[in-house]
Parts: structure tokens; C-alpha cells; sequence
């Protein structure tokens, strides 16, 4: 009679329980779920496959939905948010109590049928814990590195677009909505585009380099073999030896020849870090100099050249140009304005590192040439005008050799305050043309080169020596010797 009246006792409380705890489950509640699926591979075989989807799969996962949709917002990586996400589900809005609603009447209705042990899935605490810590401690971390984020977590997604097409005006409105400057979504612009071509240059050079080291790995082994049989190994590393030995002596000829032209006044412009920029008319041979110097430069100096500016680079010009083997090329003008600041921001890097290093000769060397640049000044704007004033203080400390064409050198050839700089800063010649095709010689130095005693050379005259042109000069490191003293 007891035990009747102790089950009747206990199937009522149960039958209480399961009412309250569903009547209190249909109240709302004011937070959003999102339920995710996290089913990682693995690399180990089947049974390492069962016990990781006994331990992740299958079990279910909540995040706080307004959390979920932030991180996804901007491209981040949470513990349950990668490739190993199979699904998400948002559950119906709901209140806190909810659960322990449902859990008392699971409970209670259990409780009428005998049930002894219960077990049901609930919703942890550290699920709810990991949004409410991001909106805390975390969030805070991301507020105060959100110009990092910005630049750095999107650059795989959104840079080679960008370099396409600049900025959107999505683009700068979402930044000032993280409380950007405009000057800092300049900055932002420009990091962004430089990062995009040294990632650029580095996946080329790095396809390049396996290529190159690929060829030069069989024709090795091809050698080797070949030398095994004719026993000509020796002879091979003694051609490889005798190569580089030609081409150091062609440098040396080259550079000495230049020394001995007119009290070396050609070679002093060629192995200086002053900016150094041409002027003259059309059919004067601004183009042809300049990439002469260039390749000079390259060949006899080691310094490679960087970037070449120009509108006609594989265009009319593209005869001058063709000997430099340039690692980037800006022609049109959107790929002008994009390279031009990020080459501010790139001597700006180059700079740091240098002070970084403690040593200077660890930088290497680098060539820049503009050509057109009053047309880039009227064109471009102050992407152009950026350049210039920073190429009067930076590229030296760089170690940058900058060579720019302009067509005069007038005030309003160049950005305005630059007048004292760019005469103190720069070295100037000028080329000329009797009859507007066919360039002179005749060169006259206006301005930045000095003479063995430190005088100013201003308005002197000199002349190019013949075979200063860039055929001659690449032929001469090509098989073809230039034979100075004939």
C-alpha cells in the first residue's frame, strides 16, 4: 500500500514538473543560435576517421548567430569556421529558460514511465562562453588591431582586385566605418598594392626559380654523365669559370672605357645615387639614353632594374627598352598610379630594413625609370606628384637609382615647393636634335655634377661616345665586344 502510494506520489510530481517545464519553455528568448557541424579529415586512415567524428562530428556545436555572422563579416578564423564545416542551422530565437524547460519535462515525463537515466544534449556554457568572450576581451583585441586586420587578413581575397580597380566606395565607406582617416585608407591602399606585387613577385620568381633550378638540375646531370664517358669534367667547371671570368672583364673594359671619356664625366652620372633625369626635345634620344645608362648599370654595377614607368613601354619605345630584362612594367594609367605609390611605400620598407639590418650593403641595389613624367603630372596626379617629392629624400637612403625623362624643366614641369630640392637633389642633362629624329651627341650637363675639386659642372658640354646606345651595350656582354680603341 506504501509502495501504490509513493509511485502515485512521484508519477504526480513528474507530471507537475513536465507542465511547468513546458509552459515556462514558450516564453521567447532574446538570443539567436546558430548550431554548426565541425567534421575535420583525417590523414591517418579509417579508424582514425572514427574516433575524430566520435569526437567532433558528432557532437553538436552553438554559437551565438550575431557572432558567427561578424567573424564570417570579416573573413576570420574561429575554432568552428573553416573548411571542415559541413553545415549551419540557425535555431528559432528562444529563451535561456528554454532549455531548462525542455529539460524538466524530458525529465518529468520520463519520471511517469520509470525512466532511470536521462541523458540529453544541452547546450554548454562555453558555447554561449565563446561569444560572450569575443564581445569582451577578444573584441577589444580586434578593435584595437582592426588597421592589421584590415590589411592583413584580406590581402588573399581581395588584392588582385583591388589592383584592378583601386578602392571601391564600399571600400572606403567600410573603413571609415572602422574609424579610418582618409589619409590612412591611402596608406591602406598603398600597403595593400605593394603586398599584392611582392606577393606577385614572389609566387613568379619562386615558379621561375623551381623552373630555372629544374633545367639546370638536368643539364647537370646531363653534363656529368656526358663528361663521365668523354672526360671532359674538367674542362666543363673550367668554360664555366672562363665565362664569368669574360663577363667581368667585359665590365671592367666597359667601365674603364667610360672613365677615360672626357675626364670620366658619363661614368660619375652612372655611379651616382643622385636622381639623375634628362631633358630635350622629341628626336632627341632621351628614351635611348636613358636605357644605355641602365643597362651600364646593370651589367657592370649588379643593380637590376626594378620598375619601368612609361606609357609606350611595349609600345614606341619598346626598341630602347627591350635590351633591360625589367622585373615590373607600368603602362597604362591605372597601373601607373597603382605603381607609383607603391613604390613610396616600397622605399619606405626598404628604408626600415636598412636601419633594421644596422648594415647598408645587405640592401640591394635597385633601378626605377620614369619616362613622360610632365604628361604622368597632368595624368595622374597626386600619385605622381607623391613620387617626385619623395624620390628627392628617399631613394638614396634606399639605395634606389632613379632616371626620369621629362620634356623641359620648367616650374610647372614638376609639383610645386620642390624648386630648392629638386636643384640641390638632382642631377639634370639635356640631349638635342638638329632636325627633331636624329639625336646629337651633344650633351650639356645643366645642373648636380661636380668635378674633382667639387665645382659645380652647370651648363658645361660634353658628348656621348658612339657606341653609347643599348644595343651595343647589351651586344657587349652578348658575344659581340665593343672594341673601344678602334
Amino acid at each position: 500500500m506504501k509502495q501504490g502510494v509513493f509511485e502515485l506520489a512521484l508519477a504526480g510530481v513528474c507530471g507537475i514538473a513536465a507542465i511547468i517545464g513546458l509552459a515556462t519553455s514558450q516564453t521567447r528568448q532574446p538570443y539567436d543560435l546558430t548550431q554548426i557541424q565541425f567534421c575535420p579529415r583525417s590523414a591517418n586512415g579509417v579508424h582514425s576517421q572514427i574516433a575524430l567524428d566520435k569526437r567532433f562530428c558528432n557532437q553538436p556545436r552553438f554559437v551565438l548567430t550575431e557572432e558567427w555572422q561578424r567573424y564570417g563579416l570579416y573573413g576570420s578564423i574561429i575554432p568552428y569556421k573553416g573548411d571542415a564545416i559541413q553545415w549551419v542551422r540557425d535555431l528559432p530565437t528562444d529563451n535561456p529558460n528554454q532549455l531548462l524547460g525542455y529539460g524538466v519535462a524530458v525529465i518529468g515525463l520520463w519520471g511517469v514511465v520509470g525512466c532511470l537515466l536521462v541523458r540529453s544534449q544541452r547546450l554548454k556554457r562555453t558555447d554561449y562562453e565563446l561569444g560572450e568572450l569575443e564581445k569582451t576581451g577578444d573584441y577589444a583585441i580586434w578593435q584595437e588591431n582592426r588597421y592589421r586586420r584590415e590589411i592583413k587578413q584580406h590581402s588573399t581575397q581581395l588584392y588582385t582586385e583591388r589592383l584592378k580597380d583601386g578602392l571601391t566606395d564600399l571600400d572606403v565607406h567600410s573603413r571609415k566605418e572602422l574609424g579610418l582617416t582618409d589619409e590612412e585608407n591611402e596608406r591602406a591602399k598603398a600597403r595593400i598594392q605593394l603586398e599584392d606585387f611582392m606577393k606577385a613577385r614572389a609566387v613568379n620568381h619562386s615558379v621561375m626559380d623551381k623552373t630555372i633550378a629544374e633545367n639546370l638540375r638536368d643539364r647537370a646531370k646531363a653534363e656529368q654523365e656526358r663528361s663521365k664517358i668523354e672526360g671532359k669534367t674538367k674542362g666543363a667547371i673550367a668554360d664555366s669559370d672562363n665565362q664569368q671570368s669574360v663577363d667581368q672583364q667585359r665590365a671592367t673594359e666597359l667601365i674603364e672605357a667610360l672613365k677615360n671619356h672626357e675626364d670620366g664625366w658619363l661614368w660619375k652620372i652612372i655611379d651616382n645615387l643622385t636622381p639623375l633625369w634628362l631633358i630635350g626635345r622629341q628626336g632627341s634620344g632621351k628614351t635611348y639614353t636613358s636605357a644605355a645608362i641602365a643597362l651600364v648599370r646593370k651589367h657592370c654595377l649588379g643593380i637590376p632594374i626594378y620598375y619601368l614607368i612609361d606609357r609606350h613601354a611595349t609600345g614606341d619605345n619598346s626598341s630602347s627598352w627591350r635590351y633591360l630584362d625589367t622585373q615590373n612594367i607600368a603602362e597604362s594609367e591605372l597601373e601607373i598610379g597603382t605603381a607609383l605609390d607603391a613604390l613610396c611605400e616600397h622605399w619606405l620598407l626598404r628604408i626600415k630594413g636598412k636601419n633594421d639590418l644596422e648594415q647598408s650593403a645587405q640592401i640591394t641595389p635597385e633601378q626605377v625609370l620614369i619616362d613622360e613624367y610632365t604628361n604622368l603630372k597632368s595624368l595622374i596626379g597626386e600619385p605622381a606628384e607623391k613620387f617626385y617629392k619623395l624620390h628627392l629624400t628617399d631613394t638614396r637612403k634606399a639605395k634606389v637609382y632613379v632616371t626620369g625623362i621629362t620634356h623641359n624643366d620648367t616650374n610647372s614641369s614638376y609639383p610645386e615647393g620642390t624648386q630648392a630640392m629638386r636643384e640641390a637633389g638632382t642631377i639634370l642633362i639635356q640631349k638635342f636634335s638638329a632636325n627633331g629624329k636624329t639625336p646629337l651627341s651633344r650633351i650639356k650637363i645643366v645642373r648636380g655634377l661636380l668635378d674633382d675639386n667639387g665645382e659645380e659642372l652647370k651648363e658645361a658640354e660634353r658628348t656621348l661616345p658612339s657606341w653609347f646606345n643599348p644595343e651595343d651595350i647589351y651586344n657587349h656582354f652578348n658575344g659581340k665586344p665593343i672594341y673601344f680603341d678602334a
